[in-house]
């Protein structure tokens, strides 16, 4: 479960649980007393590989270590370490990039660049409003930083401040139209209803795609595929999905956008075996979550449970809003799912943060606050099966039949397969529906 600004749709976690679903002791941003020699220690480290990326970060390495005293080399080698973290799908090497930043502005304190980067460490770690404060910091010096337009419009798009992310977004296109801009647009569009906008867009950030460097590709691939998936389009969805396998072979987030569409078509075993290849390389919460599903499809209500329980463990290691997401789609401990939602939502904004907060009101029975919680989920017509379905069925419960009946509808039109919990749910709304009517 997670927002999907660009600094962070990468990941989905933080560094706290990256680091716990790798088994290892959580780790922050460096904090300002940390020693330099700690820091010089985490960006220096040994990138563990052979890949084209590991020796090229070796080789930085070395360099910013004869070198010693001007920041430039230092950055390098935290963008390189940026680079490795997306080809893993690791955020845990985002450690390794906020000590590299660290040293860097130790050398010189308003370094940009390094600001920057710091600005990508603060958003993994899901403190966006000082991301966002970082981000006005260095657009002071320079308002047409493009780079820093784009954390900016991250930062405040994970606020839930949709307009002013819009706007900056849009000063970074104008700054410097590409890849980056385009995708980040093309995702703003598609949040507040304008697909058609949206794929415009995305089809703009693909034909700027730079062979040298087929990570951001295939990324964009995969949020092409994701438009595609909102409207059902399963095999245009499954398509863009393998476009980007060729860009990066198992490429974590299109083998699971490849298992969602198999689940959509009832492929049980075919999900489970692409889920499970993505989670021996990235055992995250969302990917345990999908799993549980897929083997529950099966009729393995045992490998489900397992499955289910990697959920609970790693959400409360570090991703409370997928455990809490999680508990309220399942309706199980809804008074965790609460507390957690409820401490998320003084950090962080948005019309998902908010659904997930309704959603675990109304299975609390708390109606009319879910009520207001899912308006405002709904406050910007974000064309997204499950919040329909939430809407409706709280609308429901609330006494409208009549609306929440046509939400329900609306949402199962868009997407049939928006999740496999929620999706089962909304047909036997309607099924039991004409049951009721009949009775009266």
């Amino acid at each position: 479960m997670k927002n999907r600004s660009l600094a962070v749709a990468f990941w989905g976690v933080t560094l706290a649980a990256a680091a716990a679903c790798r088994n290892e002791p959580a780790a922050s941003t460096p904090r300002a007393n940390e020693p330099r020699e700690e820091s010089r220690a985490l960006c220096l480290a040994d990138a563990k590989g052979d890949t084209v990326v590991d020796r090229e970060l070796r080789a930085l390495q070395e360099k910013a270590l004869k070198l010693k005293t001007p920041p430039d080399p230092w950055v390098r080698v935290s963008q390189q370490w940026v680079r490795k973290a997306r080809l893993a799908s690791d955020p845990g090497f985002y450690v390794n990039v906020a000590a590299c930043a660290r040293v860097a502005l130790e050398l010189e304190s308003d370094f940009p660049p390094a600001l920057l980067l710091r600005g990508l460490a603060l958003m993994n770690d899901h403190k966006f409003e000082d991301a966002r404060a970082l981000a006005e910091r260095i657009l002071a010096r320079d308002e047409g930083d493009e780079s820093a337009l784009g954390l900016l419009s991250d930062a405040l798009l994970e606020l839930g401040r949709y307009g002013e992310a819009a706007a900056a977004a849009q000063r970074q296109m104008s700054a410097r139209p590409g890849m980056a801009a385009h995708a980040r647009g093309s995702y703003l569009r598609w949040i507040r209803g304008d697909t058609r906008a949206a794929k415009a867009l995305i089809r703009d950030a693909l034909v700027d795609r730079d062979f040298r460097d087929p990570e951001p590709a295939a990324w964009a691939f995969v949020e092409a595929g994701t438009i595609f998936w909102h409207e059902a389009d399963y095999a245009g969805a499954d398509a863009l999905y393998a476009e980007a396998l060729d860009w990066v072979p198992d490429y974590p987030a299109a083998l699971v956008g490849r298992a969602r569409v198999a689940m959509a078509k009832n492929e049980a075993q075919r999900a489970v075996d692409l889920l499970e290849k993505v989670y021996r390389v990235r055992p995250l919460p969302e990917t345990a979550w999908l799993l549980g599903d897929a083997f529950e499809m099966l009729g393995d209500t045992e490998r489900a449970r397992e499955a289910h329980a990697r959920v609970v463990r790693q959400g409360r290691r570090g991703d409370t809003l997928t455990l809490a997401a999680f508990y309220a789609t399942k309706g199980r401990n809804v008074d965790e799912a609460l507390s957690l939602i409820e401490e998320e939502r003084k950090t962080r904004g948005g019309i998902y943060v908010d659904d997930v907060y309704a959603w675990a009101l109304y299975r609390s029975g708390r109606i009319a606050e879910a009520e207001k919680a899912s308006a405002r989920a709904a406050r910007i017509g974000t064309k997204d099966a499950k919040l329909l379905y939430h809407a409706g069925v709280i609308r429901r419960a609330a006494g409208d039949e009549a609306g929440g009946l046509r939400l329900v509808k609306e949402a199962l039109a868009l997407n049939p397969s928006f999740d496999w919990t929620g999706a089962a749910e909304a047909r036997a709304i309607l099924a039991e529906t004409p049951r009721r009517t009949a009775s009266k």
